[in-house]
């Protein structure tokens, strides 16, 4: 038989206790108990896989109810359930085979109590002439238990979010210190999720252990500003460059590219180079570059130039606001 446990006393939480007492009652204890915070402790280490295995069951409303109605053993009442579809059982009742409906609706009542009414009538391996509490259910094991779930952050440049990085990722695990390679792929978002599977805590009884959760901070970027899988940098031109127009060169993660200027281009304009954004996760597509004309005035000119630059603003006339009416 399986040793009852008192979730309820684990938590120290009374058994009326709502679902926000008992979650408050859970967090107080793990901190206390948590491997990082007692390193080499086995005693800290077994309370604190102790609380988490009460925390499982008495956070979720139906493995609760099971609990209250049948005590440590409600996961082998329940996994005896099996699923919607039907299966064939077989068992023994004094060499006799039979079906649960032969045994009149008085059983038919006490099965559906612990397996809800959609469950199969049968059962594999029953033997009536053994000890019921062990052989309900015959051979089918309940799901194992899963560990906590770990939460923790990286943190990776505009650039490696565009190329893709792997990283070292160091951290305690149920009190001793685990490293491992990270792949980041590229395209991710900041504030992207990464799954590391088992590699949260770890369960009593050979459960599966928890998984990590890495939330990925791509760092801004001194020139580039990135929306969805777009990109817009701003870029300065000269006079010269603007106005007779003519080829500049261009930044990017996959080095420079050459980009024409129109003739006569005003400061402001953007220029859409397609396909040199941010890559897709998956790598099926890639975003835009939006490129930004700023037009540089020169800020050092000689004696002749800066007499010739006089005499052509003295000359100019222009008046670009005439037609702004509010």
């Amino acid at each position: 038989m399986v040793k009852y446990k008192d979730y309820y006393k684990i938590l120290g939480v009374d058994k009326k206790a709502t679902a926000d007492e008992i979650k408050k009652a859970y967090r107080k204890l793990a901190r206390k108990y948590h491997p990082d915070a007692n390193p080499g402790d086995s005693k800290s280490e077994e309370k604190f896989k102790e609380i988490g295995e009460a925390y499982e069951v008495l956070k979720d409303p139906e493995k609760r109810q099971r609990y209250d109605q049948l005590g440590s053993n409600w996961k082998q009442y329940a996994s005896a359930g099996g699923g919607g579809g039907r299966q064939s059982y077989t068992y023994d009742f004094g060499g006799r085979g039979f079906n649960f409906e032969d045994l009149g609706s008085g059983f038919s009542d006490f099965f559906e109590m612990f397996f809800g009414s959609g469950a199969d009538r049968r059962f594999s391996n029953f033997n009536f002439g053994g000890n019921f509490g062990q052989n309900f259910g015959g051979s089918r094991t309940g799901a194992a238990q899963k560990g906590q779930d770990l939460q923790s952050s990286i943190e990776i440049s505009l650039r490696e979010a565009y190329t893709g990085t792997k990283r070292s990722l160091r951290f305690q695990k149920n009190g001793r210190t685990r490293t491992v390679s990270v792949k980041i792929p590229p395209g991710i978002k900041d504030g992207g999720k990464i799954r590391l599977p088992g590699e949260g805590t770890s369960v009593p009884g050979g459960g599966r252990a928890g998984d990590l959760y890495l939330s990925v901070k791509v760092a801004p970027h001194n020139l580039l500003k990135r929306k969805g899988s777009d990109l817009y940098m701003e870029v300065p031109v000269t006079i010269k460059e603007a106005y007779l127009g003519g080829k500049i060169d261009v930044p990017t993660f996959e080095g420079s590219i050459s980009v024409k200027i129109p003739p006569k281009t005003q400061s402001g304009k953007t220029l859409r180079l397609k396909g040199k954004g941010m890559p897709s996760l998956g790598g099926k597509s890639s975003g835009d570059l939006y490129v930004k004309i700023k037009i540089v005035f020169p800020e050092k000119l000689d004696r002749t130039s800066h007499k010739q630059f006089e005499e052509f603003l003295k000359n100019y006339d222009e008046n670009p606001r005439q037609n702004i009416i509010v």
